[in-house]
Formats: C-alpha cells, structure tokens, sequence
C-alpha cells in the first residue's frame, strides 16, 4: 500500500470533490481517480460513493479514513523525529561498562553528558568484561568502557587512563603501618577476591603467579563494594583499583599497603564496532570523553 494513496484518498475524503483533492495533491483528476481505483481494488471493497457532483464515502470508507489518519500521522511524526535525529536534537546511546568503570569512573562524565545533552536517552549496562564486548559486537550496546585490555577481535579500542591497582587493609592491619612488605609477607594473608570473570580477578592472579606467591585462604565477593565491605569487616586484604577506594581511605576505612615490589596496572579503554554508523548521541558521548581524557 503507498502512502501517497493514502494522502490521496484522505484529501478526497475530505474535501468530498475529485478536482479539488487533485490540486491540493498536485495530481490530475485522472491520476486521482486511478489512485482511488487502486486502493478500492487492493482492498477489495469499495471506499467512496461516487455521484454526478457529490462524492461520499461508504462505511467501508469511513472506517479506512479514520485508520489512514492514524498511519499518516505516524508517518509525519517518524519524518520528523528522523529530522530531529539528523540535527542530533535527539538521540539515543547504549553505554556498556565493567563495574570498576561503569561504577566509579563514569558517574561524573554521564553527569556531564546529561547536562550538555538532556533530550538524549541515555542507557547504562555493567557487566563482566566479555559479556559486555560481546554485546557490543552483536550491536546490542553502541559502545563500552572497560578496565583490562581489550578483548581480540573485530572490535576497534581507545585508551582513554592507565588502571593502578593497589593492596588494601583495614587502617588497624599491622600491615598498614609497614612502609614496605615484602610480597612473601602477602602469601600468609587472607585474601578477598572478586568473582570469576572480573578483569581485577585476572590481574590478581597472574600477578601471583609471576611472583610465585600461593595464598591458601581466599574468599571471594561480588563487584568492588563487596570487596571492599569484606576487607572493612576483617576478611583480610585485596587487591583493587585504586578508582575504588579513594572515598575510602581518605576516610581513613581502608589503608593502602606499601609494597616492596610492583603492582599491575591495567588500561581503561573505550571499544565500539568499527563498521558502526554512531548517530548524534553516540559521537557526543566519544566527544566527552576525549575532551576529558586528553
């Protein structure tokens, strides 16, 4: 069914004249006419009654007019709101994040995204680090930030910041008060871990494993807030980003161990699909974030 029988036959319905509708169309008479037989073929029924100097529409008519209203009407407005779209006075991003970043990082650029950019609808997911590469590979999110390296693949990452990680205690931990532990002191501890799949985990791990350290009690909890929950609770120590416990130790709840040794750092990327055409909202939100991590 065109559209443009549909404006044709409303105009007709309306004005109740086949001359008239055909100028406000600019169409001829004819043109007109055939248009209307059309539609009255393709819907097997006829629309209007047609008399020497009147026209008037049948009930199948009237019950067409009011549906084809609706249907040009929502035509108009999609025009219009890919109008918007083409101006980026409306927009739509998909924002995915790993929790370090989704968490403490982003909280202050979105505010700053929102203030610059209020009619774009913004939506954040956070999850693991491949769950949230993987979505934004099949386009379910426009584009993520994500604390580790970027996952291999067809998937195109910006370094935005460098990741440190640090060991954190709480402020009583004789551990708190050495200006250097030596890593061995370490493998005695209790350690809190965060759950399988999380970039921190990964870091950790490999970090034990390069200094051949092999702790025997762990405990492990979800998202930074839980590590840090368990390590203020007495759990014993971890590793963390230190993105996550600056509130914390400036409150002096949580301690920073001195090291005697290094301690991994991880980047902090944004990923998208190379092959994606990013609308207004998405380019705004690669703007913001170039501007504050230039």
């Amino acid at each position: 069914m065109d559209f443009r029988h549909l404006r044709t036959f409303t105009a007709v319905a309306e004005l109740r004249h086949f001359a008239r509708a055909a100028s406000v169309c600019n169409l001829s008479q004819p043109a007109v006419s055939h248009q209307i037989a059309q539609l009255e073929s393709e819907l097997g029924t006829k629309l209007l009654n047609r008399a020497a100097r009147r026209v008037s529409l049948t009930v199948a008519g009237e019950v067409f007019l009011e549906e084809a209203r609706r249907i040009l009407a929502a035509v108009d407005r999609t025009y219009e709101r890919m109008q918007e779209v083409a101006r980026g006075a409306v927009g739509r991003i998909r924002l995915g994040a790993t929790a370090t970043a989704g968490l403490y990082l982003l909280p202050s650029i979105l505010a700053l995204y929102r203030k610059a950019h209020p009619t774009f609808d913004l939506q954040l997911e956070i999850a693991a680090s491949h769950a949230i590469a993987e979505r934004v590979t099949r386009n379910d999110l426009d584009m993520a930030i994500l604390a580790g390296p970027p996952p291999a693949g067809e998937l195109r990452a910006r370094h935005l910041i460098d990741d440190e990680l640090v060991i954190i205690v709480r402020p009583d931990s004789p551990l708190a008060t050495v200006r250097s532990v030596k890593l061995r002191q370490l493998e005695s501890e209790a350690w809190v871990l965060r759950e399988e799949g999380s970039d921190t985990r990964r870091q950790l791990t490999t970090w034990w494993h390069r200094h051949r350290l092999a702790p025997a009690q762990t405990s492990t909890f979800m998202h930074p807030d839980g590590v840090k929950r368990a390590v203020i609770a007495g759990f014993g120590l971890a590793m963390v980003s230190k993105l996550t416990v600056e509130d914390e130790v400036r409150r002096k709840h949580l301690a920073i161990v001195g090291i005697k040794g290094d301690l991994p750092s991880r980047p902090i990327v944004v990923v998208d699909h190379p092959q994606k055409h990013h609308g207004a909202a998405c380019r705004a939100m690669l703007q913001v974030l170039e501007t504050t991590f230039s």
